[in-house]
């Protein structure tokens, strides 16, 4: 823990406060969580080391910890200790990436390819085989955190110039008033190969999450096909259904 943020814990503890101790300290570090202060997957020191640099005791540590275990913003792994947990919330059916992240952080991408190449799936997805397709693979990062490694495929008419692309594909299609209709997903769990885990910085047999998508326009026709592999411990999935009985 850097010493600016003892010193600010320091200096917001009041020992005369009629507020206990453990719940002064449980406050202070789920506001620096919250503001992103304590980064999602960084690591705290142990609870040792936390009552000797703060001067609380172990027992005011541990009930501190505990509360914020409950409401879920550390978490504790065996062999690493306790680490902040705010994933992002990324719901399959809210939207695109872009859209619903960057009110939970800075998003950006590390673009890999941009271009038009040979369409090889045209069978697979009912789009001409002589048709150029759009290809685009980028790295998305949220406040500079890599979390996905996503892959897509256009058809040249939905996405012309791949290359002039620079940030959501879904806030271009309404620009050029196309409209998404639905979408198909499918989940599974998936290893990494050995650059995909250099790229997300986790072991290659860390386990991720592929998902596969398809995307069709109000006309039916396919627009979008791909995958997305999300490291998942930085990401908590939502899915919004509506039930017809």
């Amino acid at each position: 823990m850097e010493q600016h943020f003892i010193k600010y814990i320091k200096n917001k503890i009041d020992a005369n406060a009629s507020t206990p101790l453990y719940l002064q300290l449980k406050n202070i570090l789920d506001e620096l969580i919250k503001n992103k202060t304590f980064k999602h997957g960084s690591v705290l020191p142990s609870e040792r080391k936390l009552s000797e640099i703060l001067g609380l005791s172990r027992v005011t540590i541990v009930k501190a910890l505990a509360e914020l275990t409950e409401l879920n913003l550390v978490i504790k792994k065996h062999g690493k200790g306790t680490i902040i947990n705010l994933p992002i919330d990324y719901n399959l059916s809210g939207g695109g990436f872009s859209s619903q992240l960057k009110q939970q952080g800075i998003v950006s991408n590390r673009w890999l390819v941009r271009e038009l190449i040979a369409n090889k799936h045209h069978q697979e997805y009912d789009i001409g085989s002589n048709q150029l397709i759009a290809k685009l693979k980028r790295v998305r990062l949220v406040d500079d955190i890599p979390v996905s490694i996503e892959t897509t495929y256009i058809p040249e008419q939905f996405l012309p110039r791949p290359d002039l692309l620079e940030e959501s594909l879904y806030e271009y299609w309404g620009q050029q008033g196309i409209d998404i209709d639905i979408q198909e997903y499918t989940l599974a769990i998936y290893r990494p190969t050995i650059e995909e885990a250099d790229i997300l910085e986790v072991s290659p047999t860390f386990p991720l999450i592929k998902i596969k998508l398809k995307t069709h326009n109000k006309c039916g026709d396919v627009i979008e096909y791909g995958s997305i592999i999300c490291n998942t411990d930085y990401y908590h999935f939502k899915f919004n259904i509506k039930v017809e009985l």
